[in-house]
């Protein structure tokens, strides 16, 4: 029932398992944070996330080991492998990330209104390198949550269509207690979480998908000064307020609830469709299954 012939975990029970432990990852992350942070939230945060992250690594190695019976290159099994074309595909995320961001801002330029404050310093200069450090690390430890060893366990157990539903509505949920949250919020970010998953598939690896997801963080909060689902945490030397119709500017939670936000992820979906992606060589290739295309996908792996 729980293992196969050859003693693995199955996909299913492996998902479920894992899954239950990146929710003990994350309170145990958060508890840790908050008691050395205190009420400093970005102190917090420069903690949470890196730690978060890491916590994921070794659970996730350790279900690859016990579970999958995998030795060596149990990060790489987790979609991150060092394999020539890597550090490219993590640059050419930043890049759609980058453009995705700007296609919704520019409308809101347009037809409302962004005015800018802007404050540089050393402080907020120091300050902006704790950020982006807070980016980078937040933006791995959820890709490795929402599109790693769990995720992946899913493909394998009910196909790609069941796998990205499932984790972008959980993507999409986990957003709910964000400040501003919406309706349209959670569908964009449901939308988001499909654009990321359909990524991952299309490469079969985490490096593209998170070059996406922290440029697009990074762009939107730290470079543009716009709420980042709603948060502010990440508004340093720039602090950008949007105003006009709601449906423009998605309000407080920002891009991720608008109309300009909605078209920007359809284009991005479109984009890593239609690219000319590959899956990068992977040492720690776990079953065939994970390679088989679910009917209704096609060329998700081309």
């Amino acid at each position: 029932m729980f293992t196969s012939p050859d003693g693995r975990l199955q996909p299913l029970w492996a998902f479920v398992l894992s899954a239950l432990l990146s929710v003990v990852a994350f309170l145990v992350a958060g508890y840790t944070a908050s008691a050395i942070a205190g009420d400093h939230v970005l102190r917090f945060e420069a903690i949470f996330r890196p730690l978060l992250a890491v916590l994921l690594f070794v659970i996730f190695s350790w279900l690859l080991s016990v579970g999958n019976h995998v030795e060596e290159h149990r990060i790489a099994a987790q979609g991150l492998p060092l394999s020539p074309g890597g550090a490219r595909q993590f640059a050419l995320g930043c890049a759609i990330g980058f453009v995705l961001v700007m296609l919704a801002a520019v409308p809101i330029a347009v037809w409302g209104n962004v005015s800018f404050r802007t404050t540089f310093s050393s402080f907020n200069m120091v300050r902006a390198s704790v950020v982006l450090g807070v980016l980078i690390a937040g933006a791995l430890a959820e890709e490795l949550m929402f599109r790693g060893y769990p995720f992946q366990r899913l493909v394998e157990g009910i196909g790609a269509t069941g796998a990205i539903a499932v984790f972008s509505v959980l993507f999409g949920v986990v957003h709910l207690s964000n400040p501003g949250a919406s309706v349209w919020g959670l569908i964009n970010t449901v939308a988001i979480g499909v654009l990321l998953s359909v990524t991952y598939l299309r490469t079969r690896a985490l490096w593209l998908p998170w070059g996406i997801h922290f440029a697009w963080n990074t762009v939107l909060g730290l470079v543009l000064g716009l709420p980042v689902s709603g948060l502010r945490l990440f508004n340093v030397a720039v602090h950008a307020t949007a105003t006009g119709p709601k449906w423009l500017t998605g309000g407080s939670y920002g891009i991720e609830a608008s109309a300009p936000g909605a078209l920007a992820i359809i284009a991005g979906l479109i984009i890593v469709w239609k690219a000319p992606l590959h899956p990068l060589e992977n040492p720690a290739i776990l079953s065939p299954a994970e390679n088989q295309v679910e009917p209704g996908l096609p060329n998700v792996t081309n």
